[in-house]
């Protein structure tokens, strides 16, 4: 009892430096001592049950943020476990109700309920089970008198045709969507304004094909890996769609696309997956972003305890009773770990929150929003409220899931209710047999957000429920002006829906009418393109409007109309064209980059090269310039390069090297030959007074090498050869001379270095010698690193006896991408060239892992084998072992030499591993054992995978972004490396993690005590 007390005081501070490291390691015996009797031990009497909180006491264990309140709307008995809800057009609620979660799939509890305001008071009177006899149902829209609702492996429509509130129609319409995660299921339905129903694939992915009439899969599947998706509601066509987080999507008034995942809590999807594999020479990297300026685990301020079993298994880890790493010696919360639900604020009836994001973090009880504000042509998003939430429980029950924009105005937030919300894979059995996973399947709140001075306030802000069904068509075309966000996309969805001719006029006089409000115009335009009664003049008309939102919805709009070829279609292409020039929103011109792939050549090639020259140094913006070339951006690059005043903006010379990228991996002889010839001139020996560019022109010419050596040919290749082979030898002559000049500053020299690429590697030989300075050296081994040359590897081998300890690791790392190379790393060590106590951990754990079995062998042969798979008896070892208190300044020097590589704390590092800010949140025993036993419980994200081209490069890192033609993975030096599908003889899940095992050959007890110390002393 002592210990254990001595225990949760210290978990109270798991953030004091050396208090924290005591916690993990003191006490590790006694506990297992003390918990761990003989026989099975009983943990019953430190697993408490938390009872639930009435809904008549609830309000009172919330905080919500001055100007606010809540008001209960909903609770059990008329509805149980909500996960997500849709209104129909009278206000009726339909309620996907997961009562299943978290292990009862198979007994299919699942249903969706149908809650009633009969006597139209802003109250829900009764509820009827609209549909029952389903597994998980994660996902619910309403559409066309009944409603579409997922349930994985399945999409079913459902509806009712005799109006007696239950369901007797049921149709399955997709099938595939993945089911291995209960926490990762398809989710967030939502009718956008393009008239498609989207949704959230989360990490549960599929392969989905259309279900025909007679309940079997037709077609080809649509892989979702990565992505989320869309579907027409009315032709089922099914697309893939940029995304791919876990649980949550949403769009703001325009379209634009907010995403989470449960440890990045604000995501925007910045251009649509069907353009990002349109342009087959640019291999696209990831087409979204984090944008929360805190980071994507940043810290929360909840107000409930943590829960009991979290405190046990914390305990139980630290101990080494149980297998775990996530939680354990420390505090166990603190930080976004379960994000979810992120929404964008379009009600009428929230104050200021209108504009915001919002998400829930279900582990934490508590709900957070984020302020947008511009950045170039995206947005940042920013903490509101310091070091509070805009709603946080004292109650662990309130799990809040999901969040929806009501019919009346408000913010409502889905509670689902659950004593214990966990992946039952991460409850370890001797405190799992202890819980009931199944407490509150039956119980639920619906809470509404709005902007009140007090509860009262809020309960008297209810409105009752619209009848839309009933509306005209005039009236329901009113309606698109309307404040509240959820009216608009009703009456829109309706206007589609009933197809009514007589709708037509009345949208085309609000898509035009400059008096028309804002959103009503981008309303109504969308109900045309629904309609398919969209017209050019209805662009025309928008594309000059004052407000951002229209002209970004003209652009939008006209990706379909631009493409047909006919004289109205380059009307707008010219129209839009001469917007580009002067349209003063970065984020409408990323919109017009996007859609001027479709366009004719002339307008598209005008529209690109202007957005270029204005914004080519924005990378989304030159990301969908990039998108939209369709193999002539040789085209650009022959106009820029004949008119050297082009390239004196940093626009146009930042987009000018991923141009010339791609005019190599379109390999077109004419056209490489007028290249190469505008590159000569460009590295011409300037006359006085003129800038030099043969700097610039080494560059292109790299990138020009690197490219065609991608489509295995060179620049030797090049007609005419002579003249190629002349302007490489002179600008080799030309960088020799600046790399090996000492008299140069280091920056220049390794400009000068950078350009020895183009030549024989022999050339870098003489600068890989301990009497050239650090950066001169590791500067000629990234050279030859790069190189396709296959003497590079004999280089870099061939020096390794010579250069320091450092560069001896860097050298190394460069000697396993591919197989011939890293056999004679091999050889090398295997000669006494170099010990291999000198490898980087990450290396040897690519050679002990290389796709090559030959490698594999010799690597074991040379280096003996892999560190045990086994690493628990390591991890006690090391318990028994440390010091009490670790020196932090020493730390900080081992955190430099073995993490800072993959690892940024204090300013210093790359960012390629999980934030250490998290896991310094969770004490010290999750670093010792992240550092000893990094595959324990690594995190999917940050999984190896390896790659190798077909002309047998090999590249190994976490995947950051994938689509059907390319997939951008993260090596451990920090740099992305996108590699198009078409190139890859081979991807492989390594299912390791990036973070190699072996660190106890470099870091002793001592050294551990020091490291853990500063990791939690750092900022």
């Amino acid at each position: 009892m002592r210990i254990r007390m001595v225990l949760q005081s210290l978990l109270r501070v798991a953030g004091v430096r050396c208090v924290a490291v005591v916690m993990a390691i003191v006490v590790a015996a006694n506990i297992r001592a003390a918990d761990q009797p003989a026989g099975e031990p009983d943990y019953s009497g430190d697993l408490p049950r938390i009872p639930q909180t009435s809904p008549a006491d609830a309000p009172a264990t919330m905080r919500v943020r001055p100007g606010f309140a809540l008001d209960l709307a909903v609770a059990e008995p008329l509805l149980a476990s909500p996960v997500a809800i849709s209104w129909d057009e009278d206000g009726r609620l339909f309620v996907a109700e997961m009562r299943g979660y978290s292990e009862n799939q198979g007994e299919r509890l699942g249903r969706i309920r149908l809650l009633h305001d009969d006597d139209r008071d802003g109250t829900y009177d009764r509820d009827t089970i609209f549909a029952a006899d389903l597994a998980w149902p994660t996902a619910v829209v309403a559409w066309g008198g009944g409603i579409f609702v997922g349930d994985a492996p399945d999409l079913f429509y459902i509806k009712d045709n005799d109006g007696d509130g239950v369901a007797d129609e049921r149709r399955k319409v997709f099938t595939g969507f993945g089911t291995w995660n209960v926490q990762g299921l398809l989710n967030s339905f939502a009718y956008d304004i393009d008239n498609r129903i989207h949704g959230s694939a989360s990490s549960g992915a599929g392969s989905i094909r259309r279900v025909n009439d007679k309940g079997e899969p037709e077609g080809p599947a649509v892989p979702v890996g990565g992505r989320d998706f869309s579907f027409d509601p009315k032709t089922l066509d099914f697309r893939a769609e940029t995304g791919g987080a876990q649980h949550g999507r949403s769009t703001d008034n325009v379209g634009h696309v907010y995403v989470c995942h449960n440890s990045d809590h604000a995501i925007r999807c910045m251009v649509d997956d069907r353009f990002v594999s349109r342009n087959t020479f640019f291999p696209a990297p990831s087409a979204k972003e984090s944008i929360a300026v805190e980071g994507p685990q940043a810290t929360v301020f909840r107000m409930s305890p943590v829960e009991p079993w979290r405190v046990l298994r914390t305990r139980l880890r630290a101990a080494g009773i149980v297998e775990g790493g996530n939680e354990a010696g420390g505090r166990p919360a603190g930080y976004f770990t379960s994000a979810t639900g992120i929404t964008f604020v379009r009600g009428d009836a929230v104050g200021d929150l209108a504009g915001m994001l919002v998400m829930g973090d279900v582990g934490s009880n508590i709900i957070h929003r984020k302020r947008l504000v511009p950045h170039g042509a995206g947005v940042r998003a920013e903490r509101v409220d310091p070091e509070s939430e805009l709603v946080a429980s004292s109650d662990i029950w309130f799990r809040p899931v999901q969040f929806a924009n009501g019919p009346d105005g408000a913010f409502w937030i889905i509670d689902m209710q659950r004593e214990v919300i966990e992946h039952p894979k991460s409850l370890d059995p001797p405190i799992k047999k202890h819980l009931d996973l199944t407490s509150g399947r039956d119980t639920g709140r619906l809470w509404r957000l709005v902007a009140a001075g007090d509860a009262t306030a809020a309960r008297q802000s209810r409105r009752p429920p619209p009848r839309l069904s009933k509306a005209t068509t005039p009236e329901l075309v009113a309606v698109l002006s309307h404040a509240n966000g959820w009216h608009r996309d009703t009456a829109q969805r309706l206007l589609v829906e009933r197809a009514d001719p007589a709708a037509v006029p009345l949208l085309q006089a609000v898509a035009r009418g400059d008096a028309s409000p804002a959103v009503a115009r981008v309303h109504a335009a969308h109900a045309l393109a629904g309609l398919g009664k969209l017209a050019v003049a209805d662009l025309l008309a928008m594309i000059p409007a004052q407000d951002a939102m229209v002209r970004l919805a003209a652009v939008r709009l006209a990706e379909r109309l631009v493409a047909d070829g006919s004289a109205d279609a380059a009307e707008l292409s010219q129209a839009l064209a001469t917007r580009a020039a002067t349209e003063p929103e970065t984020h409408v011109r990323l919109a017009l980059a996007t859609i001027a792939g479709g366009m004719a050549d002339g307008p598209r090639l005008d529209i690109l090269r202007t957005l270029l020259e204005r914004d080519g140094d924005d990378p989304w913006c030159r990301y969908a310039a990039f998108t939209s070339l369709r193999g002539d951006a040789g085209k650009i690059v022959e106009a820029w390069l004949a008119d050297p005043q082009r390239l004196a903006g940093k626009q146009a010379a930042a987009a000018l090297a991923g141009l010339v990228a791609q005019v190599g991996r379109r390999h077109d002889a004419g056209e490489l030959a007028r290249i190469v010839a505008g590159i000569d001139r460009l590295a011409q020996p300037p006359a006085a007074g003129v800038p030099d560019k043969r700097h610039e022109a080494t560059a292109l010419l790299g990138e020009l090498a690197g490219a065609l050596a991608a489509t295995n040919s060179s620049l030797a290749k090049v007609e005419p050869v002579p003249a190629t082979q002349a302007l490489v030898d002179r600008l080799t002559t030309f960088n020799l001379a600046v790399a090996t000049d000492r008299g140069a500053s280091v920056p220049e020299r390794i400009r000068g270095i950078r350009g020895l690429g183009l030549g024989s590697p022999a050339a870098l030989e003489k600068l890989l010698v301990p009497e050239e300075p650090a950066e001169i050296v590791a500067a000629a081994i990234a050279t030859l690193d790069r190189s396709r040359d296959p003497a590079a590897g004999a280089v870099i081998a061939g020096a390794l006896p010579r250069l320091p300890a450092a560069a001896r690791q860097a050298a190394a790392a460069a000697l396993v991408r591919n197989a011939d190379r890293a056999r004679l790393l091999l050889d090398a060590i295997a000669a006494g060239a170099m010990p291999a106590a000198d490898l980087e951990r990450q290396t040897a754990a690519t050679l002990w892992s290389f796709p090559d079995a030959a490698v594999r062998s010799l690597a074991v042969d040379v280096l003996g084998p892999e560190p045990p798979a086994n690493r628990e008896p390591l991890v006690v070892s090391y318990r028994a072992s440390l010091p009490r208190q670790g020196d932090a300044v020493a730390g900080k020097a081992i955190f430099r030499q073995q993490c800072a590589a993959c690892h940024r704390v204090d300013g210093e590092g790359r960012e390629i591993g999980p934030a250490l800010s998290a896991v310094k949140t969770r004490g010290p025993e999750a670093f010792l054992l992240g550092i000893l036993d990094p595959n324990r419980e690594a995190l999917p994200g940050y999984l190896a995978h390896a790659a190798v081209t077909g002309d047998g490069r090999v590249v190994t890192g976490i995947v950051v972004a994938q689509s059907d033609g390319s997939v951008t993975l993260r090596t451990a030096d920090g740099t992305d490396t996108t590699l198009p599908r078409d190139d890859l003889e081979s991807f492989t899940n390594t299912k390791r993690s990036l973070m190699p095992e072996g660190f106890e050959k470099t870091i002793d007890a001592r050294g551990m005590a020091d490291l853990i110390a500063y990791l939690m002393s750092a900022p």
